[in-house]
């Protein structure tokens, strides 16, 4: 993440602060691994490495670390690993969805095609793994090889979902508490069990990443209905062009008018609805309190995560941890 970019939001001053060297070694090693003696996958590999992103795991995974007192290099590495399966994740995504654009440029299966994105995903996914061995220790490797496949039982569910009215609101927590809240969780844990931390220590940081996964993945789910396209990289209504229930559209359909329904049904699916139509949606989110009801839920998960800490020594570290929910919530991209 650019200077810039943690600028923009305060309340992740700290955070960012406190690790800004060391997410510099974790953008090296992430370089590092992308090469290969394969000149097109090389290529390929560096052009999602461009593509950026808020880094928040690996700041996580700092963070963490520094917290139980490591003092090593191996959290550069656990950082660039826990990069690398979620940017694996992104390009299996945007397949399954067709995705036009990423994080503001052209999506990888736009670029080359599904045949070549799915090989790269899976080539990601395989080198984040060679890394975790790297790091000599089989429990890291469980840890961070059990939430990769939680991850991918939730792509399953999210993608065998896809143009269901009658998922629920608990049928969607969990499908998000493993597509994306378990990566944050193996973050933490994987970051207390590098430096030798306690049990409690151990526990205490699975929690709070996977309540913080959950509020970022709340959150998501709320800027794909608020928020604007140049802002979001990626045009708006997403879910809704591809069939997805969101906690959003979940909430509409429970509390909305019979009209406003209605409209939702109109363009469920519809990877081209009117900007009208789609605007209309939004104004029925808003109208019946559905995106200030996901908020509230983000919200939730974000105390927990705070909560969680309390139980922990007093230390800056401790304090940008407790920071990074507010961050979370804030987010405008």
């Amino acid at each position: 993440m650019t200077e810039k970019g943690v600028q923009q939001s305060p309340t992740a001053t700290l955070a960012y602060a406190l690790v800004a060297d060391r997410l510099q070694l974790v953008e090296r090693e992430i370089e590092r691994a992308c090469h290969s003696e394969i000149a097109l996958v090389r290529r390929h590999a560096e052009y999602l490495h461009r593509s950026g992103g808020k880094r928040l795991r690996p700041a996580m995974v700092l963070l963490c670390s520094q917290l139980c007192g490591y003092e090593g290099d191996g959290d550069v590495q656990l950082g660039a690993v826990v990069e690398f399966i979620h940017t694996a994740t992104l390009v299996h995504d945007d397949i399954v969805d067709d995705a036009e654009v990423r994080r503001g440029r052209e999506a990888a299966n736009h670029v080359w095609g599904n045949k070549l994105a799915v090989l790269l995903g899976d080539y990601i996914y395989i080198r984040s793994m060679a890394m975790s061995v790297a790091l000599g220790s089989l429990r890291l490797v469980e840890i961070l090889t059990a939430a990769t496949s939680r991850l991918l039982e939730g792509e399953i569910l999210d993608v065998s979902s896809n143009g269901n009215l009658d998922v629920s609101e608990e049928d969607y927590l969990r499908m998000i508490d493993r597509k994306t809240a378990s990566l944050f969780a193996a973050a933490g844990q994987a970051s207390a069990v590098l430096a030798g931390a306690s049990p409690e220590h151990e526990q205490a940081l699975a929690c709070y990443g996977s309540n913080i996964g959950m509020a970022f993945q709340l959150i998501d789910d709320l800027l794909d209905y608020s928020a604007d396209t140049a802002r979001l990289g990626k045009k708006i209504g997403a879910d809704l062009r591809e069939g997805k229930m969101t906690l959003p559209a979940i909430y509409l359909l429970r509390n909305g008018s019979e009209a406003a329904r209605e409209l939702l049904l109109g363009c469920f699916g519809d990877p081209e609805p009117s900007a009208a139509d789609l605007g209309s949606v939004v104004a029925a989110m808003r109208a019946c309190g559905a995106l200030e009801a996901t908020h509230a839920v983000a919200k939730e998960y974000a105390d927990r995560a705070r909560e969680g800490l309390e139980g922990l020594e007093d230390s800056r570290p401790k304090q940008a941890l407790a920071e990074l929910p507010e961050f979370v919530l804030s987010r405008q991209m």
